[in-house]
């Protein structure tokens, strides 16, 4: 049975276990979503939309949007005007969940507790959900600079492994607040 293809970006699974209110200076120019990978921008509190790829650390996914009032927004869009603000489930310890994108390989059981990237999508302004995926191209291997540590696949019954857009649960790897992990089952 093929797996629904649902890109949400990254939601966190479980438990939320916490939430950092950052900004969005007011020159900020592209559209966020929930579920998107943000960076902190510097040493500042404003953040930026991630940038995929190994080396790229993450500090956490948007959970809310709001305006220069806090006034929640559905999204940011590139043309808002003003400072904004983001609430980031920025914990290291945070498990989140994101679909494979889908593409001509697939991750499947043994990339288990590997390394693999995420890989970048555009976000829906009918849902207001990012379009941010994990790159099924990586397998889960040992580089200490790609940006997730898979976990397991998510073990739903309508969630088949080894095929096109399963779920996976997953922890930031690379994360601003501490190193990457090396190797894989560590």
């Amino acid at each position: 049975m093929a797996n629904t293809n649902f890109p949400r970006g990254l939601q966190p699974y479980g438990n939320l276990l916490q939430v950092t209110e950052y900004t969005l200076s007011s020159a900020y120019a592209q559209d966020l979503f929930i579920g998107d990978p943000v960076a902190v921008n510097g040493t500042s509190r404003d953040v930026v939309i991630a940038t995929s790829g190994t080396g790229n650390a993450i500090t956490g996914a948007i959970v809310g949007i709001y305006d220069l009032n806090k006034v929640p927004l559905q999204y940011w869009d590139s043309g808002h005007v003003g400072i904004g603000y983001v609430l980031v489930a920025d914990d290291p310890r945070q498990v989140f969940i994101a679909q494979g994108d889908g593409d001509t390989s697939y991750l499947d059981a043994n990339d288990a507790n590997g390394n693999v990237n995420l890989i970048t999508g555009a976000g829906s302004t009918v849902n207001y959900l990012s379009g941010w995926e994990i790159n099924d191209s990586d397998t889960g291997g040992a580089t200490a600079g790609d940006q997730i540590r898979l976990i397991r696949p998510d073990q739903r019954v309508d969630n088949t492994v080894g095929i096109a857009n399963a779920d996976w649960l997953f922890r930031i790897n690379n994360h601003t607040a501490n190193a990457g992990i090396v190797g894989i089952g560590v």
